[in-house]
C-alpha cells in the first residue's frame, strides 16, 4: 500500500484548491445559503477545470484524483454535489439515500438527472417530493425531500465508491477545522499568553489532530482496497467502516473546534461555525453513525470480515 497519493491527484487537488480560494473559499457557502441559485456557478467553475471528466471507475489514478477533489471540496464545505457527481452511476448524480423512512437529498433541486443508492447497495429512482423546494433550514440549507422507488441492479460497488468519496469530503472538512482552530489558538491571547501555550488546549488540539491524521490513513487504505479490485462485499464493508470512523472523528474534531473558539465558535463570524453546520448532512444523511454501524454489523454477520491477506494479494 502506497500512503502517498499520486502526483496527478495532488496536482489536480492543488489546482481546485487554488481556484476555490480565489473565488472566496468558505464565503461560497455563505453566499449560496443566502442565494441558492449561486450553486450553478460553482458547478460551471468545476466544469471549466475538467472535474466532471474524471471517472473514478477508470483506474487507481482517476480514483485518487476524484478522492482528492472531494477532500478539497470538503475543506471549504463547497455547496455543490461534488461527491454525487464524481460518484455517479447511471445518472448525472447519484445520492446516498436512507433504506427506509423520510428521505432528504441535498441539492436534489439542481437541474441534473438523479438516482439513489442506499448503504447496502440497493438502487433507487429518486423524485423530489411535492414542489421540490429546498428546506432552507440551518442544518439542511440545500436539502430536498424525496420519494424513492426501488430499481433493479446490484449497486454494492457503486455504493462503496460513493460512501468512500463522501468520507474523503468529510475528511477535508475536518482537516480544515483543525487548521483553523490551531491558527486561532496561536493568535488569541489570554493572561498574556497565546491559548495554544496552555497545556489543556495543547492536549485538545493534539486529540483533534490525531483524529484527522488517523482518518486520513484509513481513507487511503480504503481507497487502496477499492483500487485493488476487491469484491463488492469487501469493498462495501471497508467503505462503511471508513464512514463510521469519519462520523465519530467529526464529533471529536468539531466539538473541540467549538470549545476552543469559545462563544465565537457558535457565530457566523468564523469559518468553523459554517463548517460544523455544513458537516451535518454528511454525518447524519442518509444514516447517522449509530445506524451506519448497524448496517456494517449486519454485513459482517452475513459475509464475514475481509481477509487482509486476500486483499494484499491483489496489490499491483
Amino acid at each position: 500500500m502506497n500512503v502517498t497519493l499520486s502526483g496527478e491527484a495532488q496536482e489536480v487537488g492543488a489546482m481546485v484548491r487554488d481556484r476555490v480560494e480565489r473565488e472566496g473559499g468558505v464565503d461560497l457557502l455563505r453566499g449560496a445559503v443566502a442565494d441558492p441559485g449561486r450553486r450553478d456557478r460553482i458547478g460551471e467553475m468545476l466544469g471549466e477545470l475538467g472535474i466532471w471528466d474524471i471517472d473514478p471507475a477508470e483506474g487507481a489514478t482517476e480514483l485518487e484524483v476524484a478522492a482528492e477533489v472531494c477532500r478539497v471540496a470538503g475543506r471549504f464545505a463547497l455547496p455543490y454535489p461534488v461527491v454525487e457527481r464524481l460518484g455517479r452511476s447511471g445518472a448525472d448524480a447519484t445520492a446516498l439515500v436512507s433504506r427506509r423512512g423520510n428521505r432528504v437529498v441535498p441539492h436534489l433541486d439542481l437541474a441534473l438527472s438523479w438516482n439513489g443508492i442506499d448503504l447496502e447497495g440497493a438502487r433507487h429512482r429518486l423524485q423530489p417530493r411535492g414542489s421540490g423546494l429546498v428546506l432552507g433550514t440551518q442544518l439542511a440549507p440545500f436539502g430536498v425531500e424525496a420519494d424513492a422507488a426501488p430499481e433493479e441492479g446490484d449497486g454494492r460497488r457503486a455504493a462503496a465508491l460513493l460512501i468512500s468519496l463522501e468520507s474523503w469530503w468529510l475528511l477535508g472538512l475536518l482537516e480544515s477545522a483543525v487548521e483553523d482552530t490551531a491558527r486561532y489558538t496561536r493568535e488569541r491571547e489570554q493572561f498574556g499568553r497565546p491559548l495554544a501555550h496552555f497545556q489543556s488546549v495543547a492536549f485538545q488540539l493534539a486529540d483533534m489532530s490525531l483524529e484527522a491524521v488517523a482518518s486520513a490513513e484509513l481513507a487511503k487504505y480504503t481507497l487502496w482496497v477499492l483500487a485493488c479490485g476487491a469484491d463488492a462485499d469487501e469493498a462495501l464493508i471497508e467503505a462503511l467502516g471508513l464512514r463510521v470512523a469519519l462520523q465519530r472523528a467529526a464529533g471529536c474534531v468539531l466539538r473541540g473546534a467549538h470549545q476552543l473558539h469559545g462563544a465565537m465558535g457558535f457565530t457566523d463570524e468564523v469559518d468553523v461555525s459554517w463548517l460544523s453546520r455544513a458537516s451535518q448532512a454528511a454525518r447524519r444523511l442518509p444514516e447517522d453513525a449509530h445506524r451506519t454501524t448497524g448496517v456494517l454489523l449486519e454485513m459482517l454477520e452475513r459475509v464475514g470480515y475481509p481477509q487482509l491477506g486476500r486483499t494484499a494479494r491483489r496489490t499491483p
